[in-house]
């Protein structure tokens, strides 16, 4: 078992990295402070890793979560994903997977092309968190010259503007006057308050909880009616403040709001898997167990025709495991039909570059309760290992085979396409 050497990160926590499914040990001098052993709830609640203890160390053991993500006020744990992938976007793009904010921990990110849906939802997340600060610490206010037109004037009065606008009309009893009045309708309030409308907009038209479209109308609401729209020259005066940092002390909360607001405007995503200094967001974490198998289905699902069904073998094609029972359940992760046919092959996905013996005893296991002759697992491969269809073997007429999966390929559409065009020849 690896011992975690830490880097320092700029914020005075130390980061210490290990791959998903994995273990490294850190010294309990380290993690404890005063005495105690302040492990943030999150992660805990959640089940982000698991702790043990051993003589004078803490064993750390990362699960299916993959991300930045914070133990204590000192020791973050960067959790990566045990096999390389090329293109995380594409692939939360094609799974429909969230990303999760964590509260306690923040990174700078890349900003890159228009965002995908999960970024878009998580870079929504993120303003509504920034937004929270507005809200509790106070907006923006400045004094604004304001001109009226009145008969009671207050402030400086405008001798050529009443004479054109009133006493050239014969209206004697009404002036133009100007004073400075408290405003909270500037730039940098009315960019913020456009990116929730353009957020609340685009979420809208996707597959977005309805949470989410609830807190981003709600944090809209909360802006006064008396700010206005953002214009060109609002979002060019917000980039300036941004870049001179030149609210008052007090209002250093804003920049962050401002950063996440200018990206949403200008329709830009992130780069999950680079290091950037564009913009401060939460770190994420993503459960890649779940991710994996979401994607694979999906791309089986989007490639499937009116003979060929793909379904959730959890869901929507789930059944009691024995004949004479109804206490246990079979439910593979993917299900293969023809119609024409007349075939099946149920699947197991597993987020590993080899099924283990107990992966091809449940892969089995599947085949006899679906009363099917074949039956896969889908797993990813290592990298230089080629991707496709491997005969395991057979058993009792059940043919058992596995298909690597290259989620590090340079084509990926290619690598899904391969895929569906050999599990969908199985049943064919």
């Amino acid at each position: 078992m690896p011992s975690s050497i830490g880097q320092p990160s700029g914020d005075g926590r130390v980061i210490h990295s290990v791959e998903s499914r994995s273990t490294i040990e850190v010294d309990l001098k380290d993690v404890m402070e005063d005495g105690q052993l302040p492990i943030f709830r999150e992660v805990e609640d959640r089940g982000l890793l698991s702790l043990r203890f051993q003589r004078s160390k803490v064993i750390i053991a990362a699960g299916g979560f993959i991300g930045l993500i914070p133990l204590s006020p000192k020791i973050t744990i960067e959790v990566k994903p045990k096999l390389p992938v090329r293109n995380l976007a594409r692939v939360l793009d094609v799974a429909r997977a969230p990303l999760m904010p964590l509260a306690k921990a923040d990174r700078y990110y890349l900003a890159n092309e228009a965002p995908i849906p999960s970024i878009l939802e998580f870079l929504g997340k993120n303003l509504l968190n920034a937004v929270k600060e507005l809200d509790v610490q106070g907006m923006h206010k400045e004094y604004v010259a304001q001109t009226h037109s009145t008969s009671h004037p207050t402030g400086r009065l405008d001798i050529s503007s009443s004479l054109q606008r009133h006493w050239s009309r014969g209206q004697f009893h009404r002036v133009v006057a100007s004073r400075f009045e408290q405003s909270s309708d500037l730039p940098v309030n009315r960019v913020i308050k456009s990116a929730l409308l353009f957020l609340l907009q685009r979420l809208r038209t996707g597959q977005t909880s309805k949470e989410l479209i609830k807190e981003t109308n709600e944090a809209f609401h909360r802006f006064p009616v008396s700010i206005g729209e953002a214009s060109a020259a609002d979002n060019q005066h917000a980039e300036d403040v941004l870049r001179r940092r030149s609210l008052p002390a007090q209002r250093t909360y804003y920049y962050r709001a401002l950063e996440i607001a200018i990206l949403i405007l200008s329709n830009g995503g992130i780069a999950l898997q680079e290091e950037g200094s564009d913009v401060l967001l939460r770190s994420f974490v993503v459960n890649f167990d779940d991710l994996f198998e979401s994607y694979i289905r999906r791309v089986l699902h989007s490639a499937s025709t009116n003979d060929i069904r793909v379904f959730d073998g959890n869901t929507e094609r789930r059944k009691y495991l024995f004949q004479n029972t109804k206490v246990h359940f079979a439910q593979p992760d993917i299900v293969v039909t023809s119609s024409a046919s007349a075939k099946t092959v149920v699947s197991d996905v597993k987020y590993k570059d080899l099924p283990k013996r107990e992966d091809i005893n449940q892969a089995v296991t599947y085949a006899v309760s679906y009363e099917t002759n074949r039956t896969l697992i889908i797993h990813q491969v290592k990298p230089g290992s080629r991707s496709g269809l491997r005969h395991i073997g057979k058993m009792g007429g059940i043919s058992v085979d596995a298909y690597g999966f290259d989620l590090d390929s340079e084509d990926l559409p290619k690598e899904e396409k391969n895929m569906a065009d050999a599990i969908f020849a199985l049943v064919a």
